[in-house]
Formats: structure tokens, C-alpha cells, sequence
């Protein structure tokens, strides 16, 4: 049922989970207004509404916050980060990490671990060179941060060009994981900025793309595993990485799994950055003009997404430039004389909505999707150099994509891949284009709820596949990831419902607009 007296949040791609902490639930809106929530009645308790600067337009929606020391920590999409009191729902300190008018934003939840609060920049995508922040919890202050783009003497600068075209991207769109007993903490690295290489040049570019663990205490580089080298598809690792244990092999591995759009899992041990089951180094196509690396890393195992373009799908169809599609697969070079497909696209394989690992299963769970992309460089000649231009950061020209394609309608999944053999051991396709843009939560009851975007909350099991459950259609559809907690003994399933604007790009099923918290309740 819905919140009691609906409390009213308001706005659109509604992407935040809520956090459960002593009966109450904390939850930014779409608006990034922080709501305290009783957790068994619904009743409002307090709304926090945050000061932004004058000029700020917001262009991201957030995804959660963190609590800690009686306090709710909000890492705002102005590049600044808020601690507001966990009872009275006023401020307490603002730090300001990042400047807005170079691109810098915040996007996902923060991380509290032992009075510090860990957090990363996104807005890589609008020209901001991005790091990962931690700051002491009481105070404010900034006790150390890391740039994903390195600077003169750092690890991994001389990955880049002597003169670098740009100095935006590295952006971390996910919240980082912590291994309390290592002092590591981890994140994912998205793209390089612009996403034609024609004027960034040559080099791997770390470290973007790339699963990063650094040291909790100093924010020292400790160990790094590029997914993909000198990207120009926007194949970010857009997930927090999961940590697991399991026997692999007859041995107990203590791994790291990262998420990425190009439909690959990524399964490393978490100490050294290794990889468990093996990731090969193989040739992929090339294109001068786009600098390609030779190699890219190919897990063992098996992708959980469609990795390739079917050409007679595109037979007689004609690019926004009246020439025919140049069509391929994953690593497919494209430049400025014509439209080439790749798949995954930019979306994935699988975007930011979280997958979840279950220990009863060993299977992590995804949604995700067959989805498909096609870019064009844009003309040397029209491309505008430097930060301050504000020009076309990407400097191509995409297809995301326009109706009457084969890339609208791609099918959306829900896909259990074994963690200890990177296999999948069941999929389901939705039809019609519709895909689970909430995330995954699996549960210790065998139980995987997601969200549809035809409004419902669904419930399916975790070891087959089958569905067992569904809501009645909510008022909204719900796109963010569903959480469970208990509270006076009865077990809730909470989930925020608003419409996401990505979800319904790729389908018949756009769905809808909204903002209510619902929660849903085992008999007594």
C-alpha cells in the first residue's frame, strides 16, 4: 500500500532506495529532498530540503544516503555533501567537494565506515575531472581524495598522452564497497571524456574504466583491474562492486565481482585484484583514427547480455545520415564517414540499477538488457577544444535510437549468473522492450524482487527463475531498487515508485510518472 496520507514526493526518474535504520526510512526524492519515514505506518516524521547554489540546475537524480553517528548523510548532485541530524532532520555540517560549473556531481549514495564517509564524483559526462573523497563524519572536513585521472607523478599517468586533449571523465556513478578487514575500499570507474578518441590520442587511459581498490585510511592506490582499454563505446562499470565468498574449485575465494555494460562479469580476488576464474587478453577490431587498443580483457565464462548486432536486422535501414549501418558487435570501432552499430550499447548490458549476490545461491542477479547503439564521430573540424568551450563532450553523433529501428524494442532480462563458474544458470526475457530499470534485491527466503515498469513489484525465485508474485499496479513505476528490513517483528518490502526517463527508451513500455513509497507487509 502506499505511504499513509502519500507523502507527496515530487518529480521525475526516481532512483533512490531507501535506508531502514531504527524503525524509520530515510529516502532522497527525485528532487533531492530527504524524507524520514516511520517504517511501519508511513507517517512522515521530517523533510529536509536542501540549499542549492544560485545557478544550479539539477540534471541527475540521486540514488540513496548513508547513516551513521545519528546522523543522514546526503552527497548532493551540487558536488557538495550534507550531514543532517537523524532526529530533527536539520543540517549539521555542508562540505563542498566539487564546483557544479565544471561538471561535477554527485549521483550515488555515500559510504559510512568508522566516523569516515567515503563518496565519488560523477559528472565526468559534463567535463569534470572526478575523485573519490573520503571526509571525517563528524566534522566535514576532507581527509583524502583520489583522482581517477592521475596527475604528473601519480600511478598511471604516463597512461595517458603527453598532452592531454581533456581532462574530464573518470566519473564513479555507484556507491563504494568496503572490506573492513583488508582497509580497502572499491570502486568502478566510468569512461574517458569525449567518447571519440579522435582528439584525446593514443594511451589506456587509466584510470577509467577500471575496478580501483584504494586504502581506507590514506586513500593510497593499492591495486586496479582495467575492463576495457582506451574506451570510445561508454562501457562504464556503472554498479557498486559486489564483495562475495565462495568455494570456487574446492578453495574459498574472498572475490570482487564488477557489473559492466559490456555484459561481461568481472570476478576478481579482492586482496590482489586478480582474476579468479581467468580474463584473457584478445585481439579486437581497429581503427587508427580511434587509437583503438590492440586487446581488450575477455572473461572465462559467459555473458549475460547480447554481445552482437544481427545484420539482416538492419537490411535496408538507413542511418540519420541516409547511408546504410555499418553493423557489428562488442569493440566495434566506428569513426566520422558512417554509423556503426556495436552491442551492448551504451546502456548495457546493464546500467546502474544494482544487481544482488545471494550466498544460499552463489548466483548474483542482473538486469539488464540486449540493448544496441550506433555512433558517428563528429568532423574533426567542428569539434570544440578545451573545458571552458562547454562544447560537445561526447563529439559524436548517437542513435538511442529512433523508433522504426531494430534497436528500439530490445528485450529486457533478469539473469542469474553463477559467481564460482561466470555461467548463467537461468534467464528471464520480458517482452515488448520492458526491463527491470529498479536493480535486483535478492533475499534469504529464495526470493528476487524487481520492479516493471508497467507499475509492478514482482517477486521471482531465486534458484529457477519462476515467478511467484506480483503487486497490483502502483501509481508509478518502480525504478529503483526495492529494499527489506523488519521492524516489531513483521517483515517489509519497501520500494520508491516514480518512472525513470531512461526505462522506457528501448520499448513499448515507457512507464510512468509519479512519487509514492510503498511498503508491503508478510501476514501476521
Amino acid at each position: 500500500m502506499p505511504t499513509k496520507g502519500r507523502p507527496g514526493f515530487t518529480g521525475i526518474s526516481a532512483e533512490s532506495s531507501p535506508v531502514e535504520y531504527g524503525g524509520t526510512l530515510y529516502l532522497p526524492d527525485s528532487k533531492s529532498h530527504i524524507w524520514a519515514v516511520d517504517a511501519s505506518t508511513g507517517e512522515r516524521i521530517w523533510v529536509y530540503t536542501p540549499k542549492f547554489p544560485k545557478g544550479f540546475t539539477a540534471g541527475s537524480a540521486p540514488r540513496g544516503v548513508a547513516i551513521g553517528d545519528g546522523k543522514v548523510y546526503f552527497a548532493q548532485p551540487d558536488a557538495s555533501v550534507t550531514a543532517i541530524d537523524s532526529a530533527t532532520g536539520r543540517a549539521t555540517w555542508h562540505t563542498k567537494v566539487g564546483n557544479f560549473l565544471t561538471g561535477a556531481s554527485f549521483t550515488a549514495a555515500p559510504t559510512y565506515w568508522h566516523g569516515l564517509l567515503i563518496t565519488a564524483l560523477s559528472g565526468g559526462d559534463g567535463g569534470a575531472r572526478c575523485k573519490i573523497v573520503a571526509i571525517n563524519a563528524k566534522t566535514g572536513k576532507i581527509k583524502w581524495q583520489f583522482y581517477t585521472i592521475p596527475n604528473k607523478g601519480d600511478p598511471g599517468y604516463n597512461t595517458w598522452p603527453s598532452r592531454k586533449a581533456w581532462d574530464g571523465g573518470g566519473a564513479m556513478w555507484n556507491t563504494p564497497s568496503i572490506d573492513p578487514k583488508l582497509g580497502l575500499v572499491y570502486v568502478g570507474v566510468g569512461n574517458p571524456i569525449p567518447y571519440s578518441a579522435l582528439t584525446r590520442g593514443p594511451g589506456q587511459e587509466l584510470f577509467t574504466e577500471s575496478i580501483l581498490a584504494l586504502h581506507l585510511k590514506n586513500g593510497k592506490y593499492a591495486w586496479h583491474f582495467q575492463t576495457v582499454h582506451h574506451d570510445i563505446w561508454d562501457y562504464d562499470i556503472p554498479q557498486s562492486t559486489i564483495l562475495f565468498d565462495a568455494k570456487i574449485k574446492g578453495t574459498m575465494r574472498h572475490g570482487i565481482v564488477a557489473t559492466a555494460k559490456t555484459g561481461w562479469l568481472y570476478i576478481l580476488d579482492r586482496r590482489t585484484g586478480k582474476p579468479i576464474l581467468g580474463i584473457n587478453e584478445k585481439p579486437v577490431p581497429q581503427s587508427a583514427a580511434q587509437h583503438t587498443w590492440p586487446t581488450q580483457p575477455i572473461p572465462v565464462g559467459q555473458p549475460f547480455s547480447k554481445q552482437c548486432a544481427d545484420p539482416k536486422e538492419f537490411a535496408g535501414v538507413k542511418a540519420p545520415d541516409g547511408q546504410p549501418y555499418k553493423v557489428g558487435c562488442l569493440f566495434t570501432p566506428y569513426d566520422d564517414t558512417q554509423f556503426s552499430v556495436f552491442a551492448p550499447g551504451v546502456l548495457g548490458g546493464a546500467d546502474w540499477p544494482v544487481s544482488s549476490y545471494s550466498p544460499q545461491t552463489g548466483y548474483e542477479y542482473i538486469c539488464g538488457k540486449d540493448g544496441l547503439n550506433a555512433f558517428k564521430s563528429l568532423p574533426q573540424e567542428t569539434i570544440l577544444h578545451g573545458l571552458k568551450a562547454r562544447g560537445n563532450f561526447f563529439q559524436v553523433e548517437g542513435v538511442f535510437p529512433p523508433k522504426g529501428t531494430p534497436m528500439t524494442n530490445v528485450p529486457g532480462t533478469l539473469t542469474a549468473m553463477d559467481l564460482r563458474t561466470n555461467r548463467m544458470k537461468w534467464q528471464v526475457r520480458f517482452p515488448n522492450g520492458d526491463m527491470c530499470y529498479s536493480g535486483a534485491m535478492s533475499t534469504n527466503g529464495n526470493l528476487v524482487f524487481l520492479g516493471r515498469n508497467d507499475g509492478r513489484l514482482q517477486a521471482y525465485n531465486s534458484r529457477n527463475g519462476k515467478l511467484l508474485w506480483s503487486s497490483p499496479k502502483l501509481l508509478a513505476s518502480p525504478n529503483a531498487a526495492a529494499i527489506t528490513y523488519r521492524v516489531n517483528g513483521r517483515q517489509y518490502v519497501a520500494v520508491y515508485a516514480g518512472g525513470n526517463a531512461v526505462a522506457g527508451l528501448f520499448g513499448r513500455v515507457p512507464g510512468r510518472y509519479g512519487s509514492d513509497l510503498y511498503a508491503f507487509a508478510l501476514p501476521q
